[in-house]
């Protein structure tokens, strides 16, 4: 071999491991870089989530109103923003920028009173690794809660909790026509909780209003501070079968799942915690035993009876894929107190039915389908007794006007109604004696605000027991203001 070829293989080799040492760090930062980063906000929170190819170590430094995350060994590519300007309770603005020799340093700028919290999630299903920040508004959710809890105190009208599916992070199911399950739930919810607020002593609120996601758990919290009398939770089915259609009711299963569709869409919806990024210790599930024990065949029976009227009246409006109610293990519907139904408005897998979901008028047809089954299942009710006002007696002469009071006397002392008259009880209760009276002794009473079953019975010298009895009353139900109620007195000399 000549000298000039030798020479020329050590340049060569020289060269090659150059080139290997200067490219081998470059390439191997290149191996995980940031994909996007996007934000979510919610009343009493914001979520800013950072999408990466792979799996990331990173640090958090809190400073005075900022919170800083140290991506290691992670790239960003060009055509991510730099500075974001969000400019919300809570969080000002997210800039990103690059950090010592192969990091990424993402600052938040944040403001007033926050708490945050920082986790990643694995890879799952098309998701890809996150790096999630919660940015939370503990001011902002004790004031909310407090305020549906004074809802429940004075409560005067039936209460419908309207639980629209997925949102934020989890689009749930996507039609072919890029119809996202989460906006569609949306728009059916609201136009259904418009539709039911419309109406005379019904009151009807979402566990969420926007785009962003509610773990079960808060949902289910949502239901039992407002006191709702029914859950329901909007949903938009989807299948593999592209030709699958229909509308479908389900309500819990404490067992297995009635079918093998309410089994699929069981495992389907109960991974959205999952799917929509919920942090360790969130997503608290009402599945052991003893809560599942809790669940009383009454609470049950009336999911059931009332996911019978909605299969009724949505029938009406796109043609069922079960005819009967199914039934599923499903975490958002584990509400012991509270009768609780999913409905699957119809399949936007389908093509056809995809585009009925994005239609207005169909979405307003669904509404008005489920607020008639709400109004079959929950008659309105007369306003519930407050603590705001002295109870009050008719005066002796008034006249009864409610048809059905007379009735009932009458019924009840089998007296002809032309000859029963009223007259005063002698009574050390000075109220007393201003009553209306019956042939028997038994007076009339209208129940005032502040009142309670134990109150008015003291007050006229008989028992709870007894006022129940008379009046057909359920010790377990509310004392509604303007119901009539006899109570028992000594029969006239």
């Amino acid at each position: 071999m000549s000298r000039s070829s030798k020479v020329f293989i050590i340049w060569s080799a020289g060269f090659t491991l150059w080139t290997f040492v200067s490219v081998w760090p470059s390439c191997a930062l290149a191996l995980n870089r940031i994909l996007s980063i996007r934000h979510w906000v919610a009343p009493d929170q914001i979520r800013v989530v950072i999408d990466t190819v792979d799996d990331t170590l990173f640090s958090t430094e809190k400073g005075d109103r900022k919170l800083i995350v140290y991506l290691e060994d992670t790239a960003f590519p060009a055509h991510i923003s730099r500075f974001t300007l969000i400019h919300k309770p809570g969080l000002e603005s997210v800039a990103i920028s690059s950090h010592a020799a192969s990091g990424v340093r993402v600052e938040l700028s944040l403001s007033g009173e926050v708490q945050t919290t920082v986790f990643k999630l694995k890879r799952f299903q098309d998701k890809p690794y996150r790096i999630v920040i919660d940015i939370l508004l503990p001011d902002v959710a004790k004031q909310e809660s407090e305020a549906r809890q004074r809802v429940k105190i004075t409560r005067k009208d039936r209460i419908v909790v309207i639980d629209p599916g997925h949102g934020g992070e989890d689009v749930g199911a996507v039609g072919r026509g890029g119809t996202y399950e989460k906006e569609v739930a949306l728009s059916i919810s609201m136009k259904l909780r418009d539709l039911l607020n419309s109406r005379s002593r019904y009151l009807a609120f979402l566990t969420r209003d926007g785009d962003y996601y509610v773990s079960f758990k808060k949902r289910r919290m949502i239901a039992r501070e407002y006191g709702a009398d029914l859950f329901v939770s909007v949903h938009a089915d989807a299948a593999r079968n592209r030709e699958a259609a229909g509308s479908s009711v389900y309500c819990l299963s404490t067992g297995g799942a009635s079918s093998e569709a309410a089994k699929i869409l069981a495992r389907s919806e109960n991974l959205a915690d999952i799917v929509g990024g919920v942090s360790n210790g969130e997503g608290g599930d009402a599945s052991d035993p003893i809560i599942l024990d809790m669940f009383q065949t009454h609470t049950l029976n009336q999911s059931k009876t009332f996911g019978g009227l909605l299969l009724k009246h949505i029938q009406g409006v796109n043609h069922l894929k079960f005819k009967a109610i199914q039934e599923a293990p499903l975490h958002v519907l584990k509400l012991p107190e509270i009768p609780s139904v999913l409905i699957e408005t119809a399949y936007i897998s389908n093509a056809n039915e995809e585009k009925l979901l994005k239609s207005s008028p169909f979405q307003a047809r669904i509404a008005e389908a489920v607020a008639k089954a709400v109004g079959e299942f929950l008659p309105p009710l007369s306003p519930v007794a407050e603590p705001d006002q002295k109870p009050q007696v008719e005066v002796i002469g008034e006249i009864i006007a409610a048809k059905e009071a007379v009735n009932r006397i009458s019924n009840i002392s089998g007296a002809p109604e032309e000859k029963r008259e009223s007259r005063e009880v002698k009574t050390t209760n000075p109220e007393r004696k201003h009553l209306p009276t019956d042939k028997t002794g038994r007076i009339i009473y209208r129940v005032k605000k502040g009142d309670t079953l134990a109150a008015i019975a003291k007050r006229h010298g008989t028992t709870v027991p007894a006022l129940a009895k008379l009046n057909r009353l359920k010790l377990s139900k509310p004392l509604y203001v303007d119901r009539k109620l006899i109570i028992p007195g000594k029969p006239a000399p």
